[in-house]
Protein backbone atom coordinates (compact mmCIF):
# COMPACT_ATOMS: atom_id res chain seq x y z
CA UNK A 1 0.00 0.00 0.00
CA UNK A 2 2.82 2.38 0.84
CA UNK A 3 4.53 1.71 -2.53
CA UNK A 4 1.31 2.45 -4.40
CA UNK A 5 0.95 5.76 -2.55
CA UNK A 6 4.49 6.83 -3.46
CA UNK A 7 3.92 5.93 -7.13
CA UNK A 8 0.73 8.00 -7.18
CA UNK A 9 2.53 11.05 -5.83
CA UNK A 10 5.35 10.70 -8.40
CA UNK A 11 2.82 10.46 -11.23
CA UNK A 12 1.09 13.63 -10.03
CA UNK A 13 4.38 15.56 -9.90
CA UNK A 14 5.30 14.42 -13.44
CA UNK A 15 1.93 15.46 -14.86
CA UNK A 16 2.21 18.83 -13.17
CA UNK A 17 5.62 19.45 -14.65
CA UNK A 18 4.34 18.49 -18.11
CA UNK A 19 1.41 20.88 -17.83
CA UNK A 20 3.69 23.66 -16.62
CA UNK A 21 6.04 23.03 -19.53
CA UNK A 22 3.19 23.14 -22.05
CA UNK A 23 1.87 26.35 -20.49
CA UNK A 24 5.34 27.91 -20.73
CA UNK A 25 5.59 26.93 -24.40
CA UNK A 26 2.17 28.40 -25.13
CA UNK A 27 3.13 31.66 -23.38
CA UNK A 28 6.39 31.81 -25.35
CA UNK A 29 4.54 31.16 -28.60
CA UNK A 30 1.99 33.85 -27.76
CA UNK A 31 4.75 36.36 -27.01
CA UNK A 32 6.53 35.43 -30.25
CA UNK A 33 3.33 35.86 -32.28
CA UNK A 34 2.72 39.26 -30.69
CA UNK A 35 6.28 40.37 -31.53
CA UNK A 36 5.92 39.18 -35.13
CA UNK A 37 2.59 41.00 -35.42
CA UNK A 38 4.14 44.21 -34.09
CA UNK A 39 7.12 43.91 -36.43
CA UNK A 40 4.80 43.30 -39.38
CA UNK A 41 2.74 46.38 -38.52
CA UNK A 42 5.89 48.47 -38.22
CA UNK A 43 7.18 47.21 -41.58
CA UNK A 44 3.82 47.91 -43.24
CA UNK A 45 3.84 51.41 -41.77
CA UNK A 46 7.38 52.05 -43.01
CA UNK A 47 6.51 50.74 -46.49
CA UNK A 48 3.44 52.97 -46.58
CA UNK A 49 5.52 56.02 -45.63
CA UNK A 50 8.20 55.11 -48.18
CA UNK A 51 5.59 54.61 -50.90
CA UNK A 52 4.12 58.01 -50.09
CA UNK A 53 7.58 59.58 -50.35
CA UNK A 54 8.13 57.72 -53.62
CA UNK A 55 4.91 59.18 -55.03
CA UNK A 56 6.03 62.66 -54.01
CA UNK A 57 9.37 62.05 -55.71
CA UNK A 58 7.63 60.81 -58.87
CA UNK A 59 5.32 63.82 -58.99
CA UNK A 60 8.25 66.17 -58.64
CA UNK A 61 10.38 64.42 -61.26
CA UNK A 62 7.68 63.05 -63.59
CA UNK A 63 9.05 64.72 -66.71
CA UNK A 64 12.59 63.56 -65.95
CA UNK A 65 11.38 59.98 -65.39
CA UNK A 66 9.70 59.89 -68.79
CA UNK A 67 12.46 61.77 -70.63
CA UNK A 68 15.69 60.32 -69.16
CA UNK A 69 16.22 56.53 -69.47
CA UNK A 70 18.95 56.42 -66.81
CA UNK A 71 16.81 58.36 -64.36
CA UNK A 72 13.86 56.09 -65.24
CA UNK A 73 15.98 53.01 -64.56
CA UNK A 74 16.91 54.25 -61.08
CA UNK A 75 13.29 55.13 -60.35
CA UNK A 76 12.19 51.62 -61.37
CA UNK A 77 14.81 50.17 -59.03
CA UNK A 78 13.41 52.22 -56.13
CA UNK A 79 9.91 50.98 -56.95
CA UNK A 80 11.07 47.36 -57.04
CA UNK A 81 12.73 47.76 -53.62
CA UNK A 82 9.33 48.20 -51.94
CA UNK A 83 7.32 45.98 -54.26
CA UNK A 84 5.64 48.76 -56.24
CA UNK A 85 5.09 48.05 -59.93
CA UNK A 86 4.07 51.20 -61.85
CA UNK A 87 3.38 49.01 -64.89
CA UNK A 88 0.77 46.90 -63.11
CA UNK A 89 -1.42 49.76 -61.88
CA UNK A 90 -3.55 52.00 -64.05
CA UNK A 91 -5.34 53.58 -61.10
CA UNK A 92 -4.59 56.60 -58.98
CA UNK A 93 -1.28 58.36 -59.25
CA UNK A 94 0.59 55.48 -60.89
CA UNK A 95 -1.93 55.42 -63.72
CA UNK A 96 -1.56 59.19 -64.15
CA UNK A 97 2.21 58.77 -64.36
CA UNK A 98 1.69 56.93 -67.64
CA UNK A 99 4.50 54.40 -67.26
CA UNK A 100 2.32 51.51 -68.41
CA UNK A 101 1.18 53.36 -71.54
CA UNK A 102 4.77 54.32 -72.34
CA UNK A 103 5.98 50.71 -72.20
CA UNK A 104 2.98 49.28 -74.04
CA UNK A 105 3.49 51.78 -76.87
CA UNK A 106 7.19 50.94 -77.00
CA UNK A 107 6.34 47.23 -77.04
CA UNK A 108 4.06 47.64 -80.05
CA UNK A 109 6.85 49.49 -81.85
CA UNK A 110 9.22 46.62 -80.99
CA UNK A 111 6.84 44.10 -82.54
CA UNK A 112 6.64 46.18 -85.73
CA UNK A 113 10.43 46.41 -85.98
CA UNK A 114 10.90 42.69 -85.37
CA UNK A 115 8.25 41.77 -87.96
CA UNK A 116 9.94 43.98 -90.54
CA UNK A 117 13.30 42.33 -89.84
CA UNK A 118 12.03 38.74 -89.65
CA UNK A 119 12.78 37.86 -93.27
CA UNK A 120 16.44 38.71 -92.60
CA UNK A 121 16.83 37.70 -88.97
CA UNK A 122 14.53 34.68 -88.80
CA UNK A 123 12.82 36.17 -85.75
CA UNK A 124 15.98 36.50 -83.65
CA UNK A 125 17.28 40.04 -83.30
CA UNK A 126 19.88 41.31 -80.87
CA UNK A 127 18.59 43.81 -78.32
CA UNK A 128 21.08 46.41 -79.55
CA UNK A 129 19.93 46.03 -83.18
CA UNK A 130 16.28 46.51 -82.22
CA UNK A 131 17.19 49.42 -79.93
CA UNK A 132 19.04 51.15 -82.78
CA UNK A 133 16.12 50.59 -85.18
CA UNK A 134 13.64 51.93 -82.62
CA UNK A 135 15.66 55.07 -81.96
CA UNK A 136 15.76 55.78 -85.69
CA UNK A 137 12.02 55.13 -86.04
CA UNK A 138 11.03 57.27 -83.04
CA UNK A 139 13.19 60.23 -84.02
CA UNK A 140 15.31 62.61 -81.92
CA UNK A 141 12.32 64.37 -80.32
CA UNK A 142 10.86 61.22 -78.71
CA UNK A 143 11.72 60.05 -75.20
CA UNK A 144 15.13 58.44 -75.14
CA UNK A 145 15.14 54.69 -74.51
CA UNK A 146 17.67 52.06 -73.46
CA UNK A 147 17.96 48.27 -73.37
CA UNK A 148 16.26 48.06 -69.97
CA UNK A 149 13.21 49.84 -71.41
CA UNK A 150 12.96 47.15 -74.08
CA UNK A 151 13.04 44.40 -71.45
CA UNK A 152 10.30 46.12 -69.46
CA UNK A 153 8.21 46.48 -72.61
CA UNK A 154 8.48 42.74 -73.24
CA UNK A 155 7.29 42.19 -69.66
CA UNK A 156 4.26 44.43 -70.34
CA UNK A 157 3.35 42.54 -73.50
CA UNK A 158 3.32 39.16 -71.76
CA UNK A 159 -0.13 40.05 -70.42
CA UNK A 160 -1.32 40.06 -74.04
CA UNK A 161 0.26 36.72 -74.90
CA UNK A 162 3.73 35.50 -75.74
CA UNK A 163 4.41 37.89 -78.63
CA UNK A 164 8.06 38.63 -77.75
CA UNK A 165 10.65 36.90 -75.59
CA UNK A 166 14.17 37.88 -74.58
CA UNK A 167 16.65 35.02 -74.43
CA UNK A 168 20.42 34.83 -73.98
CA UNK A 169 22.62 33.16 -76.57
CA UNK A 170 26.28 32.61 -75.81
CA UNK A 171 28.40 34.67 -78.16
CA UNK A 172 25.41 36.76 -79.20
CA UNK A 173 24.20 38.20 -75.89
CA UNK A 174 20.55 39.04 -75.28
CA UNK A 175 18.32 38.37 -78.26
CA UNK A 176 14.67 39.27 -78.87
CA UNK A 177 12.74 36.26 -80.15
CA UNK A 178 9.65 37.24 -82.14
CA UNK A 179 8.79 33.75 -83.41
CA UNK A 180 6.19 32.16 -81.09
CA UNK A 181 7.94 28.87 -80.39
CA UNK A 182 9.78 27.28 -77.49
CA UNK A 183 13.51 26.85 -78.09
CA UNK A 184 15.09 23.81 -76.46
CA UNK A 185 18.69 23.53 -75.29
CA UNK A 186 19.54 21.82 -78.59
CA UNK A 187 18.18 24.72 -80.63
CA UNK A 188 20.06 27.24 -78.48
CA UNK A 189 23.26 25.21 -78.81
CA UNK A 190 22.98 25.36 -82.62
CA UNK A 191 22.45 29.12 -82.57
CA UNK A 192 25.42 29.58 -80.24
CA UNK A 193 27.63 27.47 -82.50
CA UNK A 194 26.49 29.39 -85.59
CA UNK A 195 27.12 32.76 -83.93
CA UNK A 196 30.91 32.20 -83.96
CA UNK A 197 31.37 31.96 -87.74
CA UNK A 198 27.93 32.89 -89.05
CA UNK A 199 27.08 29.34 -90.09
CA UNK A 200 27.16 25.71 -89.03
CA UNK A 201 26.08 22.35 -90.42
CA UNK A 202 24.76 18.96 -89.41
CA UNK A 203 28.33 17.67 -89.76
CA UNK A 204 29.54 20.31 -87.29
CA UNK A 205 26.90 19.30 -84.77
CA UNK A 206 27.92 15.67 -85.06
CA UNK A 207 31.67 16.31 -84.80
CA UNK A 208 31.83 19.31 -82.45
CA UNK A 209 28.88 18.59 -80.15
CA UNK A 210 29.12 14.80 -80.48
CA UNK A 211 25.44 14.45 -81.31
CA UNK A 212 24.00 11.44 -83.13
CA UNK A 213 22.84 12.26 -86.65
CA UNK A 214 19.11 11.95 -85.92
CA UNK A 215 19.38 14.45 -83.04
CA UNK A 216 21.26 16.96 -85.19
CA UNK A 217 18.88 16.62 -88.15
CA UNK A 218 15.79 16.94 -85.94
CA UNK A 219 17.01 20.12 -84.24
CA UNK A 220 18.12 21.67 -87.54
CA UNK A 221 14.82 20.88 -89.25
CA UNK A 222 12.95 22.64 -86.44
CA UNK A 223 14.96 25.84 -86.94
CA UNK A 224 14.48 25.60 -90.71
CA UNK A 225 10.72 25.16 -90.34
CA UNK A 226 10.50 28.17 -88.01
CA UNK A 227 12.51 30.33 -90.41
CA UNK A 228 15.35 30.84 -87.94
CA UNK A 229 17.92 29.24 -90.24
CA UNK A 230 18.47 28.84 -93.96
CA UNK A 231 20.32 26.32 -96.15
CA UNK A 232 23.00 27.54 -98.49
CA UNK A 233 23.03 25.11 -101.41
CA UNK A 234 25.98 26.85 -103.07
CA UNK A 235 28.64 25.71 -100.63
CA UNK A 236 30.11 22.72 -102.45
CA UNK A 237 27.24 20.50 -101.40
CA UNK A 238 28.01 20.84 -97.69
CA UNK A 239 24.81 22.80 -97.04
CA UNK A 240 25.91 24.84 -94.00
CA UNK A 241 23.19 26.60 -92.09
CA UNK A 242 23.43 30.37 -92.29
CA UNK A 243 22.14 32.42 -89.37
Amino acid sequence: MRRAGIAGIGHGVGAGRLQASQAAQERAQSIGNNLLSQQKEQMMEKCSVFQSKLEEFARKHKNEIIRNPDFRSKFNSMCAAIGVDPLASNKGFWGALGMGDFYYELGIQMIQVCLERRSQSGGLDSVEEVLSALRARRGPRAQQINAEDLERSVKCLKGLGKSLEIISIKGKGKVIQSVPCELSQDHTAILELASHSGHTSVGDLISLLEWPENRAVSAVNFLLDEGMAWIDKQNDGKWPLIW
